[in-house]
Formats: structure tokens, C-alpha cells, sequence
């Protein structure tokens, strides 16, 4: 490398780009990520060095070039740095909050003419009471009339959960003022959403009470239908999501902060091995081999997988027991196959809303190919930055013999539609095919001859043809 930072062509970018370079590269990004969290009023919930750490080391491998890696770093930054007012409102919202909150109670009298404390800052308040003083576990009220009695408590306690489950978890945790006898009854309901937006992002009181939460219900040994998460920048989460897996969850659904780097699932953590869990729906999360192998290897009951905005090291989807894969607006860092017999529908998709710059830092050209697929009946191939194909052995049926609809982008456009032309060869009871196009590429590359070849396509065979402009 030149005094300039040029490096000559032919030679490894990599060879000449020192360890001082990318710590220093590492220390930008860490001082993004301190000062994202330092408006949300805690930076001790995750190590962020070892954040910054993977971001660089991520970027350092996927990028093509010495002016590619410094571009994906300025993207991450950037995206960090656009994100620091949104985040201030939430935190200026907390103090406010907070403020308006004990002036008051400090002013309120009770019934019996008793005045009721509070403290006068976030820092003094119990780690339930940021739900506007309604989440607590041990205040309760009264009964209005003492002579009134309370027939609800001597339900039996399947019917009284029963009822307790058509409520939402926030709505749930506030039945605990309600008489001594509901204080904490709502924790052990099989159906626990969480969401730090409650909390107005104070991950500390979220973190707080999650934990409270979980000890209980641990305590109690309860079993758990459905546990969904909403997240950020929390490394506890690791834990509380292999709480779920552990007490037998079937329904699980993990979202980390849209605007935060996607979650690392940490494997010495979370050990997605479950007989039980049928749906797992992740949203900005990281996912890498170790991780997700048990997925295809350990999770028999496993139908359901949505991946969301995930960033993915992940060489294989093999799980015999999938029927329904969504992998939608997710960066694939590898080459993925997909060998799926029980799978009825695949979609693999951008999203339609923009995404942020950072996770555009990991855009990355890959190839993903389709070993089984023979039971999918709608299968969608639209994501713009990879090429699909598929394996077909020799001798055996039509690779989607069973595929009635099939949605596919610009990418089948190459050589008069010749990857169309291929999957429509090997789909006998194909009927509907959709083509997501752009218009601005339709008007300036699209010929007459690919129209032609089109309707000769589609009146060979029979088939609806639609398209999804954009």
C-alpha cells in the first residue's frame, strides 16, 4: 500500500492492510455504538467491543477490495450515527415520563388520607414500575366494599388461565393490582410476550424485569406455549430465548431493534435442540453454522421457519421436517442449498421497504440452489443479489412436480428468460407464474423478442402469467 492507501493490483488486499488499520477501524465503529446506546440510558447490557469487534472482522472478510472495506465501514457508521436522534426522543420521553410521574404521586392522597411515595428519578423506581407504574409484582388494591367478594379467585386455576390468556402479557401483568390473590398470577400464563417498547427502550428495566419474570415461572416449573421477544441490544437475550427452547415453547419469535447491528445468537448460549418447537420466527438476527445446525439436525417437530432481516453464514437448510421457509430482506454471506423434501412453500424475498445502510455494508452476491424441493406448491425466488438454481437427479420425477405457483424477479430475465424457461420445464402441474419487474429496466432492456418469448411460454403450456411492477 502507497502513502495514498492504494494498493497495487494483483496483490491481496488483505496482506497489506496492518492490524493498527483495523483497530482503529473497530475503535470508529465502537464509538458509533457507545454513542447510539449512550442516548438510551444504558451501555452495560452488552459488550460492545465485541460488537465492533465482529462488525470489522464481518466487513474484513466479505469485502472485495481496500476502497470496498473502507466503504462498508462508512456505511455502518453512518447508519449508526442517523439513528442518535430517534433514539434521544425515546430516552428524553423516559425522563419525561418519569418526572410527570412522581409530581403526581407526590400530590395524590389515597382513600384513607395517606399519602403515597414516590421516588423522584428512573434510577429509584422498582424495575416493573416503567410500565407507568401498572406492570408491578406486588402492589395490589383492596376490595371496593369490604363485604364484596371476589368469585373470580375461586375459579379453578385452568379455567382462570384460560381467561387470563385472551389477554396480552402487558394487559395480563396489570390484573397483579387487582388483590393480593392475582399479584404474579399472570407470570405463569403458557403464552408470554415482551417488548422493550413498553419500556420506552430503557433496556435496563426491561432487562430487570424479564429476568423477574422468568425466575418465576422457572421457580414453578411452567410449561411454555408461545414466548415472543422483542429486544435490544440485551446479550441476555441468548438466555431468555433458550429459556423458552428448554421449557418446551412451540411457538417462538425473536426481534431485535430494527436500527441495532442483527443480534448474535450465541451457540454456547442458545441450543435451538427442542422436540417440541414448530415455528421459529427470527427478525435481525445473526445466524452462523453452529447455531443453526440443530435447526435441520435436532428439531423434529420444526414446520414453520421465518428469517427476517437476518444476516446469514449458513451453508445448508436441511431439516426433513419443514414444510413453510421464508427467508425474507436477509444478507447471505455464503453460498446456501436448500434440501427440504417435506417443504410446501418457500419464499425467498426483498423487503419492499428500504433497509438501513449498515445492513447494506453486507450485501453480498451469493448463489443459493435447490436440492429437493418436490413437495413445494408455491415457491417465490425474488431476492435481487443472488442467483438461483437447482439439482436435478438423473432418472428421478420432475424436480417441482407438485409446484403450482411460482414468483420470480428480474434475475430470470438473462438469455430470453432461460431460467423461467427452465423451472416452467420441470413444474408439469405448474399454473401461475409472476414476475416481479422493475418498470424503469422493462422500458430500456426488455425487447421485443423477450415479449414474444414470453407469450410463447405461457400459451405452450397454459399458464396465467402475471407481473408485480415496481
Amino acid at each position: 500500500m502507497d502513502e495514498l492507501g492504494i494498493i497495487e493490483q494483483g496483490v491481496d488486499w488483505r496482506t497489506r492492510v496492518g492490524q493498527d488499520i483495523r483497530d482503529r477501524m473497530t475503535d470508529d465503529i465502537l464509538f458509533s455504538l457507545q454513542m447510539k446506546l449512550q442516548m438510551t440510558t444504558s451501555t452495560t447490557l452488552i459488550d460492545l467491543q465485541k460488537v465492533a469487534t465482529r462488525i470489522e472482522e464481518r466487513i474484513y472478510t466479505i469485502a472485495t477490495d481496500y476502497g470496498d472495506y473502507l466503504r462498508r465501514i462508512s456505511l455502518t457508521k453512518g447508519d449508526l450515527e442517523d439513528s442518535y436522534p430517534m433514539l434521544l426522543n425515546n430516552f428524553l420521553h423516559i425522563r419525561q415520563q418519569a418526572s410527570i410521574h412522581s409530581s403526581i404521586l407526590l400530590h395524590q392522597n389515597n382513600n384513607q388520607g395517606q399519602i403515597i411515595q414516590a421516588e423522584g428519578n428512573v434510577q429509584g423506581t422498582s424495575s416493573n414500575s416503567i410500565l407507568s407504574n401498572e406492570l408491578t409484582l406486588n402492589d395490589h388494591k383492596k376490595p371496593f366494599h369490604p363485604n364484596a367478594k371476589d368469585r373470580i379467585s375461586e375459579l379453578p386455576n385452568d379455567l382462570f388461565q384460560h381467561i387470563l390468556s385472551y389477554l396480552s402479557t402487558r394487559e395480563a401483568v396489570r390484573t397483579g393490582v387487582l388483590s393480593q390473590w392475582w399479584v404474579n398470577r399472570w407470570a405463569f400464563l403458557q403464552s408470554i410476550q415482551l417488548d422493550v417498547d413498553w419500556f420506552h427502550m430503557d433496556r435496563e428495566k426491561f432487562s430487570n424485569f424479564v429476568d423477574n419474570l422468568l425466575v418465576n415461572r422457572h421457580h414453578a416449573d411452567v410449561p411454555m406455549d408461545t414466548f415472543q421477544l422483542h429486544s435490544f441490544a440485551i446479550e441476555h437475550a441468548n438466555c431468555w430465548i433458550n429459556h423458552a427452547i428448554k421449557h418446551n415453547a412451540k411457538v417462538l419469535k425473536f426481534t431485535e431493534y430494527q436500527r441495532w447491528e442483527p443480534f448474535y445468537l450465541d451457540p454456547k448460549l442458545v441450543g435451538f435442540s427442542s422436540q417440541y418447537l414448530k415455528t421459529l420466527e427470527l427478525t435481525n438476527a445473526a445466524l452462523y453454522n453452529l447455531v443453526f445446525d440443530p435447526l435441520n439436525n435436532a428439531c423434529p417437530a420444526l414446520q414453520n421457519l421465518i428469517l427476517t432481516d437476518c444476516l446469514m453464514e449458513v451453508e445448508e437448510i436441511s431439516s426433513s421436517s419443514l414444510q413453510k421457509l421464508d427467508i425474507i430482506g436477509c444478507f447471505l454471506l455464503k453460498d446456501l442449498s436448500i434440501c427440504t423434501p417435506g417443504l410446501v412453500s418457500l419464499r425467498i424475498k426483498d423487503r419492499r421497504m428500504d433497509n438501513s445502510s449498515y445492513k447494506n455494508s453486507y450485501l453480498v452476491f451469493t448463489n443459493v440452489t435447490l436440492i429437493d424441493a418436490s413437495n413445494v406448491t408455491s415457491m417465490e425466488l425474488s431476492a435481487v443479489d443472488r442467483k438461483f438454481t437447482f439439482v436435478e437427479k438423473a432418472g428421478s420425477s420432475p424436480m417441482f412436480r407438485n409446484l403450482r405457483s411460482l414468483h420470480l424477479s428480474e434475475w430470470c430475465i438473462v438469455d430470453l428468460f432461460s431460467p423461467l424457461r427452465q423451472f416452467i420445464q420441470h413444474s408439469p402441474m405448474l399454473e401461475m407464474v409472476t414476475l416481479k419487474l422493475s418498470l424503469l429496466r422493462w422500458r430500456f432492456q426488455i425487447t421485443d423478442e423477450h415479449a414474444k418469448t414470453l407469450v410463447r411460454v405461457r400459451d405452450a403450456r397454459g399458464l396465467l402469467l402475471d407481473f408485480d411492477w415496481y
